[in-house]
């Protein structure tokens, strides 16, 4: 954590780390039950707002919470894995995970992959011992545990009936104590979910466990130009302060009346249908390339990078040998030599195949698909004990097969897939920006720079190095940047305003007027240029 202590986007919050703190700021002051339905899953940001109303608004001590919270989560898919198979294997899933780097790098950053990972554990551990012992207070935490991974990580609102169907069906109990037990999980978590359904209803008209925010994540995920990354329906407008706003007024002109959040969410999620009828042959090509995405070992930025962030820590470098690609080879192994064990094991394998299944559905990030990594754990800790076993007693064919299995599905998960170069380039230009915003504008112009190089094709980068050159008076670079940027893409709205006034400070009027009139051609509404050339003129 001290190695990371001065990354600017740390210092300088933003996307959602920014929404969520702002929120839990508004929450910690007093604004606990809210006036609008849960547009984003609400326990993170309630979470934040505890801590700060205890300690104050400290990104260290949330940063040191969330690390403990990630401590309590090696611990207990340790306890997983031993329940699962053996002292070995639990002692290689903590192993595992405690040096899993996307894991740390998620415990480092203000995201709620944190929190949710932790739940994740605790449900996977309540249902480990449910099974072995079968009592009420393990069915209970269960449904405790799922409720509030509800509240953090919507799409595990799939588990709800699977867990039931388990215990009635799975754990090898009579028909009476397994609807006891069944009654046990579901009071858990109703206790959750219900008051946060009542919650919306009274705010909305309309009951939702969780959130409305369904519909336009899917139609992101799904729509004729989906790549299968977070797109936001509104250029540059990636923030969670507009993804609401847009969301509705989109949807409401759309239809041509006001909506409801429900109906928001049900709007988008039928034009997501339309397009994807539209075109069902392309729809299909995304969902492979999506499961693809799923399975690969690159890490899908957000706002911020893990590859950005290895730079400025140690144990963040061992992602360069320790990373999904080969987690999830190793996951695979350990599942084909379980496969006898199925009928024991049979919801772990429900539970990640429907976790996967939920990514794939709608958009790729590296912190949506955490949780899948975290199924994958006791699964990789068994293929590997079982593989150092198989080397021990010399069972070289087998070891053959192991060899096969794994080469070829670690080639699945390691081909290129992504556009690395643009997506980094991007995390280094919000580094840029959040260095800009905090004063430091030597780190953010060499930031802005590096992000740049990376990828010389973003225009936006360009846009960003010269508002920094702005702020650092250096008018004279900041206008070719701003000019690079429209050559890039000449439909960048707000760039020509700021190259004019960056032309006015450099004492080229005649140009400077120029584009104020292109900056009123795209935009007559825009006070700044109207004054600009009033101004010169």
């Amino acid at each position: 954590m001290l190695q990371t202590f001065e990354v600017p986007t740390l210092i300088q919050l933003l996307g959602d780390a920014k929404g969520y703190f702002d929120w839990a700021i508004r929450i910690s002051d007093g604004d606990w039950y809210g006036s609008e339905t849960f547009y984003q899953a609400p326990l993170y940001p309630y979470f934040l707002a505890v801590l700060i109303a205890v300690f104050g608004p400290s990104i260290t001590l949330i940063r040191v919470v969330q690390m403990l919270l990630g401590v309590a989560g090696v611990a207990l898919i340790g306890l997983s894995g031993r329940k699962l198979f053996s002292k070995k294997v639990g002692l290689v899933s903590a192993l595992m995970l405690a040096v899993y780097p996307p894991a740390i790098y998620y415990d480092g950053i203000i995201q709620k992959a944190s929190l949710a990972t932790f739940l994740l554990c605790v449900l996977v551990t309540a249902c480990v011992y449910l099974q072995s012992e079968m009592r009420r207070r393990y069915a209970i935490l269960a449904g405790v545990s799922l409720g509030l991974l509800v509240l953090t990580r919507e799409n595990s609102l799939l588990w709800t009936p699977l867990i039931p169907l388990w215990i009635l069906f799975g754990i090898g109990e009579t028909k009476w104590r397994g609807w006891i037990l069944v009654a046990c999980f579901a009071c858990g978590l109703a206790s959750i979910v219900v008051p946060v359904a009542a919650r919306n209803a009274s705010l909305g008209g309309e009951w939702s466990p969780t959130t409305f925010q369904a519909g336009p994540n899917f139609y992101i995920g799904n729509n004729l130009q989906a790549s299968g990354i977070y797109v936001p329906l509104v250029a540059g407008h990636e923030t969670p302060m507009h993804e609401r706003a847009d969301a509705q007024r989109l949807a409401e002109q759309a239809v041509g009346r006001e909506l409801s959040s429900r109906e928001v969410s049900q709007f988008w999620m039928s034009r997501a249908w339309e397009e994807t009828q539209q075109a069902p042959g392309r729809w299909l090509q995304l969902m492979v390339a999506k499961t693809f995405m799923v399975f690969n070992r690159y890490e899908v930025p957000d706002v911020e990078s893990m590859y950005v962030f290895r730079e400025y820590s140690f144990p963040l470098q061992l992602s360069r040998i320790w990373h999904f690609g080969i987690l999830c080879p190793l996951g695979i192994w350990g599942l084909i030599v379980s496969r006898g064990d199925w009928r024991r094991l049979w919801l772990h394998y429900l539970l990640l195949l429907s976790m996967i299944a939920a990514v794939v559905l709608f958009f790729i990030l590296g912190r949506y698909r955490n949780p899948v990594a975290i199924l994958f754990v006791p699964f990789a800790a068994a293929g590997a004990v079982d593989l150092y076993q198989r080397l021990h007693e010399q069972q070289w064919r087998s070891i053959g097969a192991a060899g096969v299995v794994l080469a070829l599905s670690a080639a699945f998960c390691n081909i290129t897939v992504y556009e690395e170069r643009s997506l980094q380039a991007s995390c280094y230009m919000n580094m840029g920006i959040a260095a800009s915003k905090a004063g430091d504008l030597p780190t953010g112009i060499r930031l802005l720079k590096k992000a740049i190089a990376e990828f010389p094709e973003m225009a936006e980068g360009y846009v960003n190095l010269g508002r920094a050159y702005m702020m650092s008076q250096q008018p004279g670079r900041a206008a070719q940047c701003f000019q690079n940027a429209l050559i890039l893409d000449p439909r960048l709205i707000g760039v020509h305003l700021q190259l004019g006034e960056a032309f006015e400070l450099s004492g080229m009027r005649q140009q400077a007027i120029e584009q104020y009139q292109r900056a009123l051609a795209f935009d007559p509404n825009d006070s700044r240029a109207s004054e600009a050339l009033n101004r010169l003129r």
